[in-house]
């Protein structure tokens, strides 16, 4: 979704960028069993991807490199590395990274998608979801992302809102977030 914290760090350096923040009240909101295509299944990880599974997440991490964003923006591609990193930091700050992925039969992420939520906190935030170029289509990137809110509020009843942003040129993403009930509030 392009929501992560290198966007964040980008937004601003050139005075086009938009970005579109939603919310979605996670209390009320309607989520229904994701629908998975035939041959992949949905997994959650908590905190850590499990070694086995780093270079397959690493690998569907370059969806992120096109997803559509303000012209020139760069952002840094994941590497097992800077994946760690995250996870280490986020644990510092006592923050739970949640990430689901479509996996298919052979072990390979179709789509994930990320939400991270603080220890106490009543918001929890997604950060980047995306769907590799060669399964976009299939709908994983929704199933993926209705596991992981299901899997949200059933772990942390306390709750109450999901925050996502998006680069407004990402109408995919943000017609994605719309249908599941986010809105856009700035």
């Amino acid at each position: 979704t392009r929501s992560g914290a290198a966007f964040a760090a980008n937004v601003g350096a050139v005075a086009e960028d938009r970005v579109v923040r939603s919310v979605l009240d996670l209390r009320t909101a309607e989520l229904p069993e994701p629908r998975v295509p035939e041959g992949f299944r949905l997994i959650t990880w908590l905190a850590r991807v499990p070694d086995e599974h780093l270079s397959a997440y690493v690998e569907a991490r370059a969806a992120m490199d096109d997803a559509p964003c303000p012209e020139g923006m760069e952002l840094p591609s994941s590497t097992g590395a800077t994946i760690r990193a995250s996870e280490e930091s986020l644990l510092r700050r006592d923050r739970e990274m949640r990430l689901t992925v479509a996996m298919d039969d052979h072990g390979r992420v179709g789509a994930f998608t990320e939400l991270r939520v603080s220890r106490g906190s009543k918001l929890g935030f997604t950060d980047d979801t995306g769907t590799v170029a060669a399964r976009r289509g299939l709908g994983l990137a929704r199933a993926a992302k209705l596991e992981s809110l299901r899997r949200l509020r059933a772990d942390h009843p306390e709750v109450e809102v999901v925050s996502t942003s998006n680069a407004e040129e990402n109408s995919v993403m943000r017609h994605l977030n719309e249908s599941i009930g986010f809105r856009p509030t700035a």
